[in-house]
């Protein structure tokens, strides 16, 4: 299976290993590797006034880099979004790939009725590996913008039976304490 691995950790935190470790676990596996890290491509965190023109039309990848995203989208078989939960959600970085990445005939089509249809039927897999500072309690009553975005928003416009991974685990936590929880999610694919 190929999979596209979006990397949305800067370099430097502290919890960016397990980025690698995933990797190195579906690799393993046998899986086709694809990474895309966000902070390393240095992909821009707002539209340009170009791009929010075309964002409605039938052609809103203007730039370069979402062209290339949207390539390596529609060539894998599985999606795994890596991230460091900030403000009970993705970080800014990862929201403007999704906004800029996940266009009209990219993640969604129109059919001759205009009614919006999936448009990822490649995807048949979706993961999620995030570290968070809040507890599981806190992240709910702040309604988990990180789960609601992938596992209920992205998986919609994807294969009817996409199977989805949602690992969280506590920022800087022991790496035993976790690792079965994390090796069991990625263990499936």
């Amino acid at each position: 299976m190929r999979v596209l691995v979006v990397n949305a950790y800067p370099v430097t935190h502290p919890d960016s290993s397990v980025v690698q470790q995933a990797i190195d676990m579906l690799h393993a596996q046998g899986h086709e590797i694809e990474h895309l890290p966000l902070e390393a491509d240095e992909f821009a965190t707002m539209m340009t006034a170009a791009e929010r023109t075309a964002y409605e039309t039938n052609a809103p990848l203007l730039a370069e880099e979402t062209r290339a995203s949207a390539v390596s989208v529609q060539a894998a078989d599985a999606l795994l979004f890596c991230y460091p939960t900030t403000l009970f959600g993705p970080p800014p970085r990862l929201k403007s790939w999704l906004e800029r990445v996940m266009v009209i005939d990219v993640a969604f089509v129109f059919d001759d009725k205009q009614r919006v249809r999936p448009g990822l039927l490649n995807i048949r897999r979706i993961g999620v590996i995030t570290t968070t500072p809040h507890s599981k309690r806190v992240t709910l009553r702040a309604r988990d913008l990180g789960y609601r975005t992938f596992m209920r928003t992205l998986r919609l416009n994807c294969h009817p039976l996409c199977r989805r991974t949602f690992v969280r685990m506590p920022t800087q936590a022991p790496a035993g304490r976790y690792v079965d929880r994390f090796h069991r999610a990625l263990r499936g694919w």
